[in-house]
């Protein structure tokens, strides 16, 4: 009997239940697409280097079924209180609570296996289209991605996981809840705001404390990048007085606003407002800490995925700077190595063809005079000395980049391969070299390293006469630029023991294509990772916003009603329901919504310090397009709510006469 009964009542409350089921089936969707990534045959083939992206995906997915629980747990009150009065009822035609809830788990069950199914159907493409983000992240190839049985079963142990959960909550509340208040719910009064007016200087306080926060990050980062001590607690006390401001601004404007509108009588006096306003205030104020949470969730997806892209805009960058050539070899008489030069080249030769080498070497004076400019001189800094480049072999590295030489005329140039070098003035620091004096003439902060020192000094051929050799280079370019890079750094990589007695693993050799591999795998984590937490996080905000709203459809079907009793047209009548929802569902998203500006300019200008402000742009026109695709998500649940509610709430005039 419980079977027929559900089925019938998931038919009936089909269009209710639309959005809960979209929602869920487009999670299921995200948690197969991910699952299926986790356990790719494609993948599992890399397994070295795919390591970290594996454990990275299998914590998010983790992470976001214990949020989707919660969420869908919370969704769950809401579509209980939907259906609280007929529940009411089968209490009184004398179903036990025992028997409620069996039905109403069953019903969520039927649900939830048709989201799953509906979900995986979707995910065998999401899933296309995730490996196809993935090959161009990682830089692989890759014609078609095979499904994964453990995939598969990992998503199902999840949605089930995440049922039950969410099932715990609906038990609570109908163990709990009496029939007076399933029956008559909807007519108890809303209680009143106290102190309105406190309430509205909490918000104007914690929004200057959103503003704030963005300034002090910004300012903290700044200081970092210039080469300053800036206590990583001022980094992480201004996202959390962020993240606080946010929920607080939103609590506080939900109990604050409404109050404030209700006293002003020029407003009110116009078409429905005071009945618009009454609404709201009622929703908004039972309703403001799920606002301020709401409103977290969403300005943490945005800003996570905005940072995930600039982990994507500057590793691209970084690598042509940190990798100029395919291979880079330090040749450190003194570490230890096993390989000798031709040695090196031999191994090399197996993975690859060796198409040109380039050896140069970075002189040192054994002084410190530029280093006297830095930060990086006194006590603890005596074994830090200046570190100098011919002319000519910086020019040959030139000419091999396809960049043009230079010519010092009784000058030199610094070369900066830390960002806070740039910040540094050499204008004063005149440099006596063989009894001859060089000025500074600049410094390059966008130029590939040379070296692994704080900096260079580019300095003519006869300025570096006499000097000490301080460190000895080697440099390859391959003809295959493919190749088993992590097998090649194996083969040169070796033992050696520390000036302390430790053991300790070396490889005095930088593989372009390794460095590519392994950023490509950190870069994928972030991406996908953030835009899985961002979309499912989105998501469910809208989801809860919908459910919200059509679990008071009873009550607003009743004040609707009066309303139309007073005169009202319909045309008036949907247009009060659009302001009232669309208000309901503006207030936790505008801000965050707009917080997509200053995390833009933030992370616009993070590229800029780092080196890399050709690649802001891009940075900027990333910020736009995910704050456009969360207004068109927003956009699109809150049409289906408007529609929904309006079929229930706004019906013909002739209707409310023929039920009277």
């Amino acid at each position: 009997m419980f079977v027929k009964l559900a089925f019938r009542n998931v038919r009936r409350q089909l269009g209710n239940y639309l959005i809960y089921f979209i929602t869920v089936s487009i999670t299921v969707a995200l948690m197969f697409a991910v699952n299926n990534v986790i356990y790719s045959p494609q993948m599992l083939q890399r397994a070295e280097l795919m390591r970290e992206l594996k454990s990275g995906l299998i914590g998010i997915t983790v992470f976001v079924s214990l949020i989707v629980s919660f969420v869908l747990g919370y969704a769950t009150s809401f579509m209980l209180k939907l259906r609280k009065r007929e529940f009411g009822m089968y209490l009184t035609l004398g179903m036990n609570r025992r028997n409620i809830l069996s039905l109403f788990v069953l019903e969520t069950m039927l649900l939830g296996f048709a989201a799953l199914i509906t979900g995986i159907i979707l995910g065998l493409f999401l899933y296309q289209g995730l490996m196809l983000l993935l090959v161009k992240l990682l830089e692989i190839e890759l014609l078609f991605a095979a499904y994964s049985g453990k995939g598969f079963l990992l998503t199902a142990v999840l949605v089930a996981c995440v049922f039950v959960l969410s099932s715990l909550s609906s038990a609570v509340y109908l163990k709990k809840v009496s029939v007076y208040t399933l029956l008559h719910a909807d007519k108890v009064s809303e209680k009143k705001v106290k102190h309105p007016v406190l309430w509205l200087a909490a918000a104007i306080f914690s929004f200057g404390g959103i503003l704030w926060s963005c300034a002090a990050f910004y300012g903290a980062l700044e200081e970092i990048m210039k080469g300053f001590d800036s206590p990583n607690g001022i980094i992480f006390g201004s996202l959390t007085i962020l993240a606080v401001s946010i929920i607080l601004f939103h609590i506080a404007l939900a109990k604050s606003l409404l109050p404030m509108l209700l006293k002003s009588e020029t407003l009110c006096a116009k078409g429905t407002n005071t009945f618009t306003f009454r609404q709201l205030s009622s929703k908004l104020q039972s309703n403001s800490v799920m606002a301020g949470f709401l409103a977290f969730l969403i300005a943490f997806a945005i800003i996570g995925a905005n940072c995930s892209f600039v982990q994507k805009v500057s590793q691209n960058a970084a690598l042509d700077r940190q990798y100029p050539f395919d291979i880079t070899g330090s040749l450190d008489p003194d570490s230890g190595s096993p390989f000798s030069e031709e040695e090196a080249e031999r191994i090399i030769g197996e993975y690859a063809q060796i198409e040109k080498k380039i050896s140069y070497r970075v002189y040192t004076s054994g002084s410190n005079d530029l280093y006297s400019f830095t930060k990086w001189s006194g006590e603890g800094y005596e074994g830090l000395h200046d570190t100098f480049l011919k002319e000519s072999d910086y020019n040959l590295l030139l000419a091999e980049l396809g960049r043009d030489p230079i010519a010092l005329d009784g000058e030199y140039i610094i070369l900066a391969n830390i960002a806070q070098i740039a910040q540094v003035d050499f204008s004063d620091a005149l440099l006596n070299l063989n009894g001859k004096e060089y000025r500074f003439a600049g410094t390059l902060d966008d130029m590939p390293l040379f070296s692994y020192f704080y900096f260079l000094a580019v300095i003519p051929d006869e300025a570096a006469a006499g000097m000490e050799t301080a460190e000895s280079y080697v440099v390859y370019d391959l003809k295959d630029e493919k190749y088993d890079a992590a097998a090649l750094r194996a083969d040169l990589t070796y033992s050696c023991v520390l000036s302390g007695g430790l053991n300790s693993v070396r490889c005095d050799y930088e593989l372009r294509e390794y460095g590519r591999l392994q950023n490509n795998s950190i870069t994928a984590i972030f991406v996908v990772g953030a835009l899985y937490i961002a979309i499912v996080f989105i998501f469910m905000v809208m989801a809860i916003l919908a459910l919200k709203t059509l679990s008071g459809l009873a009550e607003d079907r009743r004040r609707y009603e009066l309303l139309c009793r007073l005169g009202s047209s319909e045309k008036e009548r949907s247009q009060t329901l659009f302001r009232q929802i669309f208000s309901f569902f503006a207030l936790p998203f505008v801000v965050p919504l707009l917080l997509s500006i200053p995390t833009a300019f933030i992370c616009s200008e993070i590229m800029k310090m780092g080196g890399f402000g050709a690649q802001s742009g891009e940075v900027i026109a990333n910020a736009g397009i995910i704050a456009l695709v969360t207004a068109l998500i927003y956009f699109l649940y809150f049409v289906a709510t408007y529609l929904i509610s309006k079929k229930n709430v706004v019906p013909e005039a002739q209707n409310f006469s023929t039920e009277a």
